[in-house]
């Protein structure tokens, strides 16, 4: 009963989502792209927005940046974001794509709540009184928002004792700062180092602004590997291998087989490439391969790149044949 009033407040406010998702588009093609501002960004983001309005996992801060963003405004929050979320808390309706911590083993629909949890826990761990973790930093941060508040667990990064760091683009980061203070958010204990990754190693510009390569380090790198190649991948991973002992890196992948469009994801492969290609201009050209066994392929990827897998869990059915779409990987040096 409650998903079929869910589907039927979808259905009422589907005028209102289509201009909102029309509008959006928009901005992110033409004005966030031409300005070099990530529009990928927005693709964790606005899962964890939506998860935040429906009352699935708090994140304040991400609904108070929300109108400062590049691509957004009270006007596209009203048509795109709140219509959904109205519909889910009218309708007393969650599913399984916007439970959080979401089903196990996660699908295509439901990977992003999973992953959420996923790095959630990693940084709730890192950022614990008893961690050796003394510096978090957020490589590639985008918009992430687990810098400025409580994680749904009650821990808080920014509570002290860990210097905070955030890595990214220079167009994408003046924009983040430009919204958080705009939106009222204190964000003077984060350390932000704007890294042009075409010409400047990120490491290079973290110790630039005062990071130790000596201290125990938590790196979180969520939604960027597929972009990159694998010359990049491998040099970052090398490079967090070379930090202190205990240090750690929580990261996401996709599957070869969807990257580059194999069998079984050849279908799926070709979709994304072709929306990621004419949405936001951007190209996937790394993945570690799942086809099974996934778990033994992973563990040979990382066999001599200096880092000890801990955590691997599939993004979708590992199980038997199963080819799961990508994974999220904790791993220490």
């Amino acid at each position: 009963m409650r998903a079929l009033l869910f589907v039927l407040l979808c259905a009422v406010f589907s005028p209102l989502l289509m201009v909102g998702s029309m509008v959006f588009a928009f901005k992110v093609r033409f004005v966030n792209v031409p300005r070099g501002i990530s529009g990928t960004a927005y693709e964790p983001y606005m899962a964890r927005l939506a998860l935040h309005l429906i009352g699935s996992r708090r994140d304040d801060v991400s609904e108070r940046i929300a109108p400062h963003l590049p691509a957004l405004s009270p006007l596209i929050m009203g048509l795109l974001v709140k219509p959904m979320a109205l519909a889910s808390r009218w309708s007393g309706f969650r599913g399984s794509f916007f439970a959080y911590p979401g089903p196990r083993p996660s699908t295509l629909m439901t990977f992003i709540s999973h992953r959420t949890h996923f790095f959630d826990t990693a940084i709730a761990e890192a950022a614990a009184a008893d961690s050796p973790i003394r510096q978090l930093v957020f490589l590639g941060a985008g918009w992430d928002t687990r810098s400025y508040c409580p994680l749904p667990d009650g821990a808080d990064p920014s509570g002290g004792g860990v210097k905070i760091f955030e890595v990214d683009e220079p167009p994408t980061q003046e924009a983040k700062v430009r919204a958080l203070r705009d939106a009222g958010v204190d964000c003077d204990h984060v350390t932000f180092a704007p890294t042009d990754f075409n010409q400047q190693s990120w490491l290079e510009s973290l110790t630039a602004h005062g990071f130790d390569k000596d201290v125990p380090t938590f790196i979180l790198w969520e939604g960027v590997t597929m972009y990159l190649d694998d010359a990049a991948v491998s040099k970052t991973l090398a490079e967090v291998a070379g930090l202190a002992p205990g240090s750690r890196i929580a990261f996401d992948f996709l599957g070869r087989e969807l990257v580059f469009a194999e069998s079984p994801h050849v279908l799926l492969g070709n979709q994304m490439k072709y929306a990621l290609k004419s949405y936001y201009g951007e190209s996937m050209h790394f993945g570690i391969s799942t086809a099974a066994p996934a778990r033994q392929q992973v563990l040979d990827f990382f066999e001599g790149r200096g880092l000890d897998v801990e955590n691997f869990e599939p993004l979708g059915r590992e199980s038997g044949r199963g080819t799961p779409i990508g994974g999220l990987i904790l791993a220490a040096a």
